[in-house]
């Protein structure tokens, strides 16, 4: 059993869709259908049942989904403890932009003559 084929699973389950499955996932419509097919196989028992309006879970499809998002939760967890002693950067930057005297509106004092532009020197070749 992959992740890959986890992955797929509970995209299908969420979406109720093959075709809204694959392009969460960015993968081929095709390659959903057979990515469940080959979990079925690998698990010999089939996981969702299907028409053509809707899917719905067996009971074996009830099991494996919590247990299964459990599953990637606890990969990203890893792959997330992994960046954090290798050095990734994780996280999420906020930029807040202070108003210099130029930006200013005129109810702030007035019109002020924007500064002149500051020389920038390009950067070196940094590695």
């Amino acid at each position: 059993m992959e992740l890959r084929q986890l992955e797929c699973f509970v995209a299908v389950v969420e979406e109720s869709s093959f075709t809204r499955a694959a392009a969460r996932l960015h993968i081929v419509q095709s390659a959903v259908p057979a990515t469940i097919a080959s979990l079925e196989r690998e698990l010999e028992t089939p996981l969702l049942l299907r028409t053509t309006r809707q899917i719905r879970l067996t009971d074996a499809g009830q099991q494996l989904l919590p247990k299964a998002r459990a599953t990637l939760e606890a990969a990203r967890d890893a792959r997330e403890a992994v960046h954090e002693v290798t050095g990734g950067i994780r996280g999420t930057l906020r930029i807040d932009h202070e108003l210099t005297r130029s930006d200013r509106p005129a109810r702030f004092g007035g019109t002020v003559p924007p500064r002149a532009p500051r020389s920038v020197r390009p950067a070196r070749n940094c590695r």
